[in-house]
């Protein structure tokens, strides 16, 4: 394995355990400010819907770009798919959050 192997799959496991992290503490914080109710449970599964509708339809974006002769590597599409997953979450959250 050369450096840059190394430093990529470091960085790979240091954002996940991040991420981790950081859903174990914003957590641990709503659930001290008794933010853990019903409105969060609402707003959390709708914005999981929409993270998902978002994806699917990225998904058909991008298998029409290939159909069309764009050339898409397999992992800069699934790069390119997680980011649109996590934006649309994101997005979907922040959207259900003042709208409820």
């Amino acid at each position: 394995m050369e450096w840059d192997q190394i430093l990529g799959f470091l960085g790979l496991l240091l954002g996940a355990f991040g991420g981790l992290f950081g859903l174990w503490w914003g957590r641990n914080k709503a659930a001290e400010n008794r933010g853990l109710d019903e409105r969060y449970s609402s707003i959390m599964t709708k914005s999981f819907s929409s993270a998902w509708k978002i994806t699917l339809l990225s998904m058909y974006i991008l298998f029409a770009l290939l159909l069309f002769g764009v050339e898409l590597a397999a992992v800069p599409l699934l790069g390119i798919i997680l980011l649109i997953h996590l934006g649309g979450w994101t997005f979907s959250t922040f959207y259900y959050n003042f709208k409820f």
